[in-house]
């Protein structure tokens, strides 16, 4: 069963940006906001690390993220809890490059972050 559904992917698309939250294995959170969001297929989701130390650290430590998408002034939106596998270099990783790029953003691309999604949560309706 799909994980990612066409309304999910609608959300991600329309708002281009979501809430990162990750954790130290120690359990301290950190949440950062990240503009690269995408849909890599119906069981992952992807953003670019540009200039994330925090969220970086917690990664590489623990792998468990959170995504949050919204659309606040509807209160709709939806949580997505998977694993995280950072790249340096791959197809996601260009592709992430490409996107950040055309929007304007100067700084590198450290990694692409492509997410398992395992549990997907509804805000709202």
């Amino acid at each position: 069963m799909a994980m990612i559904e066409d309304a999910h992917k609608s959300l991600i698309e329309e708002v281009g940006l979501c809430y990162v939250a990750t954790a130290t294995n120690d359990g301290v959170p950190n949440v950062s906001p990240k503009g690269s969001i995408m849909v890599v297929d119906e069981d992952h989701l992807a953003f670019a690390d540009i200039m994330s130390p925090g969220s970086r650290a917690n990664l590489e430590q623990n792998k468990r993220v959170a995504i949050f998408v919204c659309k606040p002034e509807k209160f709709q939106g939806f949580q997505f809890k998977g694993t995280a596998e950072l790249s340096k270099e791959g197809p996601i990783f260009d592709q992430l490059e490409a996107a950040v790029k055309k929007k304007g953003v100067k700084q590198p691309i450290q990694n692409a972050v492509k997410i398992k999604v395992e549990e997907v949560r509804k805000l709202g309706g």
